[in-house]
């Protein structure tokens, strides 16, 4: 009994201590939405496809750089703040609508460093477009 004792302290120890170093953003990483909620003042949240709210199924997210692109090459978004609360890094920008469609976004992604999961949400006019997912280094 007391060898199966040390050795679940052990492995807890172990699990723990290599947790808090997860995920390194001090590199690019790829993060994939796993769920979407369309979410409109008076009419609540709904889960949706990421495409029916032009939402990415992918994120490139260089913290390094200040910068989030949905592919490789093409231009991104600015990371305006980035701030590390507990065990979060929590980055934030905003988007400006274009002339067809005068709607931008405020924004904030909240990424657990040691599980790699993440909550993103996107404020807009009257309504919010919220991601649970998760991310990894590549």
């Amino acid at each position: 009994m007391k060898v199966s004792r040390k050795l679940l302290i052990s492995v807890v120890t172990l699990l723990s201590a290599g947790s808090a170093w997860a995920l390194d953003t001090s590199k690019p990483i790829l993060c994939a939405s796993m769920q979407v909620n369309e979410c409109i003042d008076g009419r609540g949240c709904e889960a949706v496809l990421p495409e029916e709210v032009n939402a990415p199924t992918f994120l490139r997210v260089d913290v390094r750089n200040k910068v989030i692109r949905i592919l490789k090459d093409a231009p991104g978004s600015k990371i305006r703040s980035v701030s590390r609360i507990e065990n979060r890094l929590v980055l934030q920008g905003a988007e400006d609508g274009n002339p067809r469609q005068p709607d931008g976004a405020g924004w904030t992604i909240s990424l657990e460093n040691d599980t790699g999961r993440f909550v993103a949400t996107a404020a807009v006019l009257q309504g919010a477009i919220v991601i649970f997912g998760a991310c990894t280094e590549f």
